[in-house]
């Protein structure tokens, strides 16, 4: 499985605070690279009314992807109450 990484994730990644933004690393980077589908990972949830779109939780902050062709894409991470105003 292909991962892509948005301009907007990684700069919104690089301002949660660090106490959360090492667990979403850890997660991103290493983690979901050694997944060959989403079913083998047990975090990901599908967002419900949006098919192709998934949310990641971690603590208050969530994680939105999206599969394109072969591709995950990591689009956002923000904080529970603006994820869902920004993504999908």
């Amino acid at each position: 499985m292909n991962v892509e990484y948005r301009k907007q994730f990684l700069r919104e990644l690089a301002k949660i605070p660090s106490s959360h933004r090492i667990d979403i690393e850890n997660f991103v980077f290493h983690d979901l690279l050694s997944f060959k589908t989403l079913t083998e990972c047990k975090k990901i949830e599908r967002m419900k009314g949006y098919p192709g779109f998934y949310k990641v939780r971690f603590g208050d902050y969530r994680v939105g992807l999206y599969i394109e062709s072969d591709t995950l894409v990591l689009e956002r991470v923000l904080h529970r109450k603006e994820i869902y105003r920004y993504f999908p």
